[in-house]
């Protein structure tokens, strides 16, 4: 597979864990901004609204992904979105971050590595990059 093929590929993921985030992150803004929560209300907020299209969105690329890749590979990744949600909750909504967050993340990231490594050391079945 040549090197474009798999960027696309690989862009794939990273799509997925973005659309994943940004479906959290309208649906904070759309949690604080409805005064009501009733049906009516979450179907006219428009935070509500992005919230459902960047899950669609994300549904949509991360079944992309799995074409390129085995979901036991591709998966850990969508961890990273914890990365995202973390940054993002305390930049735009001033929440606080403690230290078992970053310890958290820290072991995650771990995890994701080793995952990554492995994949390269070894076939695995359905992996269309090897």
């Amino acid at each position: 597979m040549s090197d474009k093929m798999a960027s696309t590929s690989i862009g794939y993921i990273i799509l997925a864990i973005f659309f994943q985030a940004s479906g959290g992150i309208f649906g904070k803004y759309a949690a604080i901004t409805m005064s009501d929560p009733s049906p009516i209300m979450m179907v006219a907020n428009i935070f509500y609204l992005l919230s459902l299209a960047s899950l669609l969105l994300q549904a949509l690329v991360w079944q992309q992904a799995l074409m390129h890749y085995p979901l036991s590979f591709a998966y850990p990744f969508m961890s990273l979105v914890n990365f995202v949600i973390l940054l993002s909750s305390a930049v735009l909504f001033n929440e606080g971050v403690t230290i078992t967050n970053i310890v958290g993340l820290g072991l995650i990231s771990i995890g994701i590595t080793v995952l990554s490594r492995e994949r390269r050391r070894s076939k695995i079945p359905g992996d269309t990059h090897l």
